[in-house]
């Protein structure tokens, strides 16, 4: 029988979306994966998770700040996809991005719901080239099993990490809390460093340094969510903090250097029915900060004056940023066959504290000197105020025909994106095989790292610029095998405007570029037996990348044309399971002017032991990854780390979860 859509996109959002039953009918391309299967195949955090949607490839720079890249888009850009965990957006203020919760343990997940495309809006959220939704274990529902746990690990690099997840309920009030704490002492090899390339003048090549960045961890996060009847709150305390990496001036960093990025929420809601209208409305305080603490370049280094630094430069450099939300959603029902949704976003970013400390710049003494009125390295008065109105039909043609219609319009105090529409059509043409059709145009404003970074010699900002543009146009066909089976195709055209870069010579953000992306996914799920599953995809991108002030095209740089991945898990009996992880990441063009080689392909292999006692309800897991120890790199950008930036080699992982 051929329910209807309506119907299945209601159950969707209650019930049926903890048990991944209804996406497909969903107007966008999305792919969901279970935290539940994740730990079988011995995945650890939300970065490696990520690394297996289609369409999506790591990129990473000289802070090791790593971000998902979407079909190839900008992959020197942050903040082109939104993070949300439990519905709260998390992307900080200062870079728009959100890698330090890339580390989020996935004993945390309940489920991640990734949408590739600009279609994929939420209540206001403009999101250029995906979203990724992060459902903890506060998604709770009456009568599904408990999910409280502890959990510890321990891994290669002196990994640990400790955690519990606890619900307590009653007939009105739900209290959820989340704790872990976890901690490396990661080093990856790493040079010659910038400074071979003349990243500090041709005087300082000969300080160049090759050796290992630091890259360890240590982090500690503590979430609450609370539900009283049509009331909540929702709460996050996120305190990140991880080694230098690759040097804020690109000159290779000592090991105890470190950058803090704590990252807070407080979000309170209320949600209420009233015969044909839904309320929702949503206030909210979020504060980041850039915390960085760094040796900036080595001994004897000579800058402009000239000065000799003869125990080298240091610096201590902060900006914490205030955000202010406010969004309130009307939803009505009571027009035949229609869902008409209208409501707005407010926001008001603002830094609220900086200080800029560095060696003196005119004796070379190392010890810390207050430029921070005189030589800040970010615009202490920077703010900004965004508006965003919202307009959208949901309109149920038939059971088997849905469109969804509307338009965001935004303008901040810098910049007025204007309108931008979404038209999606979803076709069931029977229970097996579903159409969708989907344009969306959107944008990504200009982060504030690129707006009012000041004094750097690799970030120069511009307050000036333009957002970036994309007009997106995507077609899916999916073809349901079963209740947990599926095969789904989809092909993309975007057109993306002002795309926002700088270089190593010209470190002022500007908007240079504009792209063309075409390609395709394709993604099956299923089984080849009773006791197995099967997950395979692969990704094609291609394109032409063009440098506006150089009136000169190109394919497209630092994007892999081909990706592959896929896992397989074989259950030889209810308790016990043997998994693996393949993943295939194709050669890269370097941008234009860069005559290194490309940056080549490679391959890893993972696999992992699950065992569930379950008299005494626990699982242990062993993994052991990147089992061939391939080389892994990420790319560089010209005249910085010559060698790219290469990533762990072969590791392992123990994990144990008791449920209670």
């Amino acid at each position: 029988m051929l329910d209807s859509i309506s119907s299945e996109m209601a159950h969707y959002s209650k019930v049926a979306t903890a048990t991944k039953q209804n996406e497909h009918y969903q107007p966008y391309i999305i792919s969901v994966f279970k935290g539940k299967e994740l730990e079988k195949l011995g995945v650890s955090n939300l970065r490696e998770a990520l690394a297996l949607v289609p369409g999506v490839d790591m990129a990473t720079d000289n802070f090791n700040n790593q971000t998902p890249v979407f079909r190839g888009s900008n992959p020197l850009a942050y903040g082109q996809s939104k993070l949300f965990i439990d519905d709260v957006l998390v992307n900080s203020v200062f870079f728009d991005a959100y890698f330090e919760y890339l580390s989020f343990p996935i004993e945390m997940i309940k489920r991640i719901e990734v949408t590739r495309g600009p279609g994929s809006k939420t209540d206001g959220v403009n999101a250029y080239a995906g979203s990724i939704h992060v459902v903890t274990y506060a998604e709770d529902f009456k009568d599904f099993e408990n999910n409280d746990k502890l959990v510890f690990k321990y891994g290669s690099y002196d990994y640990m990490m400790g955690g519990f997840v606890k619900n307590f309920k009653s007939e009105d009030l739900k209290v959820f809390t989340d704790f872990y704490y976890q901690q490396d002492d990661k080093k990856l090899y790493a040079g010659p460093d910038g400074l071979s390339q003349g990243a500090l003048g041709a005087v300082n090549i000969p300080r160049s340094q090759t050796g290992d960045a630091p890259v360890w961890l240590k982090e500690y996060s503590l979430g609450l969510n609370i539900q009283y009847k049509d009331f909540s709150i929702k709460a996050r305390l996120h305190e990140h903090t991880q080694g230098s990496a690759y040097g804020v001036n690109l000159s290779l960093p000592q090991h105890d250097d470190r950058v803090k990025l704590p990252n807070y929420y407080l979000e309170l809601g209320y949600n209420k029915e009233i015969k044909d209208y839904a309320v929702d409305i949503k206030a909210g305080i979020k504060y980041n900060a850039f915390d960085s603490k760094a040796k900036l370049a080595p001994d004897n280094t000579i800058l402009s004056g000239p000065t000799l630094f003869s125990q080298g430069v240091y610096s201590e450099h902060f900006a914490g940023q205030r955000e202010l939300y406010q969004s309130s959603y009307l939803k009505y029902k009571g027009l035949s066959k229609h869902l008409i949704s209208a409501g707005y976003r407010f926001t008001n970013d603002e830094t609220i504290d900086m200080s800029s400390k560095l060696s003196n710049r005119t004796t070379g003494d190392p010890a810390l000197f207050d430029y921070t009125d005189t030589l800040p390295f970010f615009d202490k008065n920077a703010k900004r105020n965004t508006i965003i109105v919202s307009l959208q039909d949901e309109f149920q043609y038939s059971n088997s025909l849905s469109f969804i219609y509307g338009f965001n319009y935004e303008e901040n105090t810098y910049k007025t994106a204007g309108l931008e529409p979404r038209v999606s059509m979803v076709y069931q043409h029977n229970s097996n095989n579903i159409f969708k059709a989907i344009y969306s145009r959107s944008h990504r404003d200009a982060s504030w790292q690129e707006m009012y970074t000041m004094n750097n010699l690799a970030r120069v900002g511009n307050k000036n610029l333009d957002p970036e543009k994309v007009d997106a146009f995507e077609l899916a066909y999916i073809k349901k095998l079963s209740t947990d089976s599926y095969l789904q195709s989809n092909a993309f055209y975007l057109i993306n405007k002002d795309q926002i870069y700088n270089t190593a010579s010209d470190p002022t953000y500007r908007n240079v570029v504009d792209t063309d992306i075409y390609g395709f996914e394709l993604e099956y799920k299923g089984n080849l037996s009773s006791s197995d599953q099967v997950y395979i995809n692969y990704s094609y991108v291609s394109g032409t990348s063009y440098i506006k002030d150089e009136d000169k095209s190109s394919s497209l740089p630092n994007v892999a044309n081909h990706l592959a991945k896929g896992y397989y898990i074989y259950n030889f009996t209810s308790s016990l399971s043997l998994s693996g992880i393949a993943k295939y990441v194709g050669a890269k063009e370097r941008v234009d002017g860069d005559t290194r080689d490309k940056v080549e392909a490679y391959s890893t292999l993972d696999s992992a032991l699950s065992y569930r006692n379950k008299k005494y309800d626990y699982t242990l897991a062993l993994s052991l990854k990147n089992i061939f120890d391939a080389t892994v790199k990420f790319p560089s950008p010209p005249k910085t780390y010559s060698e790219d930036y290469e990533q762990e080699g072969r590791n392992f992982l123990i994990a144990l979860t008791k449920k209670f």
